[in-house]
């Protein structure tokens, strides 16, 4: 969404704070899980009656996946699957207010673009991370995952593009790009290429930045870039691996693989005792049809093993498209709330676990925020300076030395005593 705001003030649009105030309101939609999807469209109609006036685009993988139902709700002017958003500028310019149709087509043979960079001198309003997409779609078919519906197949940003839209990110002057994609360590295969041989590319350029990959596929996660992140300074040391169950017949029920659970566990363990201070994430999803009391405790068992710093936690939801719909044996809505409160307790544990050991660690952040100075570690810390107050998208080296229960950790300048 970033490309796609640079791209508005380009057109000479003006972007503004407060939703009172637009004339038109983009939303970009989610449909991964029946609780996003409602979440989604109870955001629309807030938006609708905190601004009638307004006119409300909405775009992303719900608007792809049904743009006819969402046609029909107030307020709403436009529906622009992921298909036809780079189109959204000129869709706005030419369509005037008047909905005709939604815009979406199929998605298989989509080619994936390298946006055009802003400068963040020129733009003060953007974040100080930039988010690069190198990559779009899927090609595995978990059983519970309605993403490939909506995204397509896999398919690449050209290996070259990619290499030249980040050397215009470093000279626009962001000094944290993060790669994105629905499944980034798919990138560059269908080009003989990928993940592990553009990461070499970028980290040889020169400058004053550090790389950030989004989440990975465990089938993804070479020992080539677990050395990687843990020990070159240009990798943020941060992991984020959707593994979604330890246990080998939920993954099997979910058709993902299950026959090397006990290799990851203990390579993700290895990471963990190799790169103490590194930030290592988890997505997981209790209550598929079928998990038991043992399968449920086996994937608790080696959760404590591993030592993550933070997972998302989502409780199986059935959605239609996906063949998990109609597997036997669902579960209980009380035994998945059960399961997700036992699985965040052990998390927030081995969290809390984490930050007491990174107390004394020194650690880089970028200033997001002037004052009260905010920002992002490599290892995923979010950290907030008191009463000190620095430019956006500086530099700075800082110890956390409070640990909290909100978003932030207190942290000082490590040239302050502590």
């Amino acid at each position: 969404m970033n490309s796609l705001r640079f791209r508005l003030l380009q057109q000479g649009v003006e972007i503004v704070d407060d939703i009172e105030d637009a004339q038109v309101i983009i939303i970009n939609t989610c449909t991964v899980t029946s609780s996003t999807e409602s979440k989604t469209k109870r955001l629309i109609k807030a938006v609708a009656g905190q601004n009638p006036s307004a006119k409300i685009l909405l775009t992303g993988c719900l608007a792809q996946q049904k743009p006819s139902e969402l046609k029909d709700l107030d307020s709403v002017f436009w529906v622009v699957g992921n298909t036809e958003k780079d189109q959204i500028p000129s869709i706005l310019e030419k369509n005037g207010g008047v909905f005709q149709h939604p815009f979406s087509r199929e998605i298989p043979n989509l080619s994936i673009k390298t946006n055009e960079i802003p400068s963040v001198k020129d733009h003060a309003g953007f974040r100080t991370r930039f988010p690069l997409k190198i990559q779009e779609g899927c090609n595995y078919r978990c059983s519970y995952c309605i993403v490939p519906s909506v995204r397509g197949p896999s398919r690449s940003a050209e290996f070259s593009n990619v290499l030249s839209a980040f050397d215009s990110a470093l000279k626009a002057g962001f000094k944290e790009i993060v790669l994105t994609g629905t499944h980034i360590g798919q990138f560059a295969k269908e080009q003989s290429a990928s993940l592990l041989e553009l990461l070499k590319e970028i980290v040889s350029f020169d400058g004053d930045f550090r790389v950030r990959l989004s989440s990975l596929d465990p089938r993804d996660l070479s020992d080539e870039i677990l050395q990687l992140v843990g020990n070159n300074s240009k990798i943020c040391d941060h992991l984020h691996i959707s593994v979604q169950s330890f246990s080998e017949n939920v993954l099997r029920a979910m058709d993902r693989p299950y026959s090397d659970v006990e290799r990851l566990v203990s390579r993700l363990s290895a990471f963990r005792r190799s790169f103490p201070s590194a930030g290592l994430g988890a997505d997981f999803i209790v209550g598929f049809p079928g998990e038991t009391d043992k399968d449920f405790e086996l994937t608790m068992e080696r959760v404590s093993m591993v030592g993550f710093s933070y997972a998302h936690i989502f409780r199986f939801s059935a959605r239609p498209g996906t063949s998990a719909i109609s597997l036997p044996e669902q579960i209980s809505d009380s035994v998945k709330t059960n399961r997700s409160n036992r699985l965040r307790m052990l998390i927030n544990q081995s969290r809390d676990d984490f930050i007491n050991k990174n107390l004394t660690v020194s650690k880089k952040i970028i200033v997001e925020s002037e004052s009260p100075v905010r920002g992002l570690t490599s290892n995923y810390i979010h950290v907030e300076i008191p009463g000190l107050r620095r430019s956006c998208n500086s530099w700075m080296d800082v110890k956390v030395h409070e640990a909290v229960n909100g978003r932030f950790h207190l942290a000082q300048p490590v040239w302050e005593k502590t």
